[in-house]
């Protein structure tokens, strides 16, 4: 296993290779609410000047749910406007994930700083050290920039914050908390269904059917090996049962999401299904194969799917992945959890967490009171529900793109393959961020 601090030097290596990208270290606080806690740990961030003036605005990628991601210091949207406005680039990791630890391991009990609340104090000191102690210009004009998660943190941070943020663009964002949400199921299957076509619908949800009689008729063999799994199916476990549907479920989702548009859904149902074959769960094993076609055998059982959850030591290439972390905000403040209560989709129940209700009623959900923000969506996104994709007043308009999934508009314009309707997003989103910076601004007299 490769240890953090090699994790931390190769990181630092590939930032010098990205040209202009650098990384840097904040000392923040562990618990910006005890004046008790005095501890400290260093939040990491990257970089990019390349193309700031001395009072430049600062363009800020907000940290999101996994290890700090810099490609778009460098490329994309934000990066091409950060160019035309002459802005300095920055990008934050958020506590917990990635090399920015505020305590020793993930156990239980240390996981207690690990609050939205913590990482927007986190963003707040952070900002107001790049404007006062690294661009040297406290009255610089800060654009924040998010995705999913990130949008959220974004959104929430401009209502808290308004005097250290100027603008927002959220791509995606999940602003409005949600336990349960079998909507999202029902939109990857009307997905399928449009963009795959009926047939493949009926024959994935006919093949969900066909497996779930045989776990109920006790066919354990049968699944075991048409699917190749590396333990017994043992039916008589319902959580190992849900987790093998699960598991049949998400290699579906990740084939119909990576690649963010339609074709993926179109390829997958085109190999899905096969003439020849009369059996609706032998079509869906047959393209399950091809997707495992290098593996010696597949890990659907619960313990399998549970051991990235219980981990809590931060070296485990899980914990730097992130998947307790964002299990654990989650269940503390976010729901999010897609369940298949509706008869859409398979009988995989929710589980009921706090939080929720505390995250809308402090930030407002679908309503918040915020203005110099640009909500964007594509229209086919199962997360679109929690979002808001309806302009909230004229200073806070949301774009819905059609055809799209998460997140489509983070790339820089592409006049010749971008839809028009993208386009249009895009250079709304450019404009608004210009119209943002220059708020305010009285030009000098001549």
């Amino acid at each position: 296993m490769i240890s953090r601090s090699s994790l931390v030097l190769l990181a630092g290596l590939v930032a010098l290779a990205n040209g202009m990208v650098r990384e840097g270290w904040f000392e923040t606080r562990v618990d910006h609410f005890s004046p008790r806690n005095m501890d400290t740990f260093s939040m990491r961030y990257y970089s990019n000047d390349e193309h700031a003036y001395a009072k430049g605005p600062i363009f800020v990628i907000v940290g999101s749910n996994g290890p700090i991601e810099t490609r778009y210091l460098r490329e994309g949207l934000f990066y091409d406007t950060a160019y035309l406005e002459g802005a300095y680039l920055f990008a934050n990791e958020h506590r917990y994930f990635g090399h920015s630890l505020p305590v020793d391991d993930a156990s239980t009990e240390n996981l207690d700083f690990l609050t939205v609340d913590q990482a927007l104090a986190d963003l707040a000191a952070w900002i107001h050290h790049l404007r006062h102690e690294v661009v040297g210009n406290p009255q610089a004009k800060v654009i924040l920039m998010g995705w999913g998660y990130g949008g959220s943190l974004a959104t929430w941070f401009h209502t808290q914050f308004p005097h250290l943020s100027d603008g927002v663009w959220v791509s995606s964002g999940n602003n409005n908390a949600d336990l349960d949400l079998p909507e999202y199921m029902e939109s990857l299957g009307n997905t399928i269904g449009e963009f795959g076509g009926r047939d493949c619908y009926s024959t994935i949800f006919s093949s969900f059917l066909v497996a779930q009689n045989l776990i109920e008729l006790d066919r354990s063999e049968l699944l075991t090996e048409m699917f190749h799994l590396c333990d017994d199916l043992n039916t008589d476990n319902r959580w190992d049962t849900t987790a093998f549907l699960l598991g049949l479920q998400r290699d579906i989702e990740d084939e119909m999401m990576h690649l963010r548009n339609t074709m993926s859904t179109t390829y997958m149902c085109v190999n899905i299904q096969d003439p020849e074959i009369g059996n609706s769960l032998y079509s869906l094993r047959n393209w399950f194969a091809r997707e495992h076609q290098y593996e010696q055998c597949v890990n659907l059982g619960f313990e399998h799917y549970m051991a990235p959850l219980l981990e809590t030591n931060f070296d485990d290439e899980d914990l730097q992945a992130g998947h307790r972390q964002r299990l654990y905000l989650q269940c503390t403040a976010l729901g999010f959890f897609p369940t298949t209560d509706s008869i859409l989709w398979l009988p995989y129940r929710g589980i009921h967490h706090l939080g929720v209700f505390r995250t809308n009623a402090r930030f407002g959900g679908r309503q918040p009171d915020i203005a110099n923000v640009h909500f964007t969506h594509g229209d086919i996104d199962p997360m679109m529900l929690t979002g808001i994709t309806s302009d909230l007043n004229d200073d806070a308009p949301a774009t819905v793109i059609p055809n799209t999934f998460f997140a489509p508009d983070l790339e820089s314009i592409d006049y010749e393959n971008d839809s028009p309707e993208l386009i249009e997003a895009k250079e709304r989103t450019r404009t608004l961020i210009d119209i943002w910076i220059y708020q305010g601004f009285e030009p000098i007299a001549v």
